[in-house]
């Protein structure tokens, strides 16, 4: 998606990425299907409470990861309708959708890394996620206001700031879901812990 932001529209690069954030969003459906019957299999054997509740947490954690998924595709869309509407952003504007998509993709790299060694998950990790969402909510919240303004006093059109707003807000989200998949991580963890 952030390769998409500089790639010329309507161009074969530009037609080649939209195809395959497309592709493994479907894939992302696929396997959260594939995980989910699997633990839901296991979670009809003989378990515990314990492994219950630690399959419980791995469903919510899969859901959210295929979320994830949504939220890169919705992104892809986003630009593709901008594109179709012949909106150019302007300077400020891709320099703070910039941003945000590093933001974000910072909080991708630590979820990655917690995911990685998930029984071990640090607090201090689980800590730089929950800051990281601050952040991210924050700087989508202080370019929601100047968005207004701006808009107001004609830095930019209205329309290129619906979808300059759609690609923060979205971002945001998909912020969301990482904590959320956090959320999962913390909890399963601290079902073992008071076991």
């Amino acid at each position: 998606v952030k390769t998409m932001l500089h790639t010329k529209p309507d161009s074969e690069e530009f037609n080649k990425i939209y195809s395959r954030i497309g592709k493994y969003e479907e894939i992302s459906d696929r396997m959260e299907i594939e995980i989910a019957n699997f633990l839901n299999k296991v979670i009809d054997g003989r378990l515990s409470y314990e492994g219950k509740l630690r399959i419980s947490a791995m469903l919510n954690i899969v859901s959210e990861i295929e979320s994830i998924g949504d939220s890169c595709n919705n992104l892809a869309r986003t630009m593709v309708r901008q594109h179709e509407a012949k909106v150019v952003f302007n300077k400020m504007i891709v320099e703070n959708i910039e941003t945000m998509f590093k933001y974000v993709s910072e909080s991708l790299e630590n979820m990655l890394l917690i995911l990685r060694d998930i029984e071990n998950a640090s607090d201090k990790d689980i800590m730089n996620s929950y800051n990281k969402e601050r952040e991210i909510n924050n700087y989508r919240n202080a370019l929601r206001s100047e968005n207004v303004e701006n808009i107001n006093q004609r830095t930019y059109p209205y329309e290129e700031g619906i979808y300059y707003m759609d690609l923060i807000c979205e971002s945001e989200k998909l912020g969301d879901y990482v904590v959320n998949v956090i959320d999962g991580v913390k909890s399963q963890n601290e079902e073992v812990v008071s076991k």
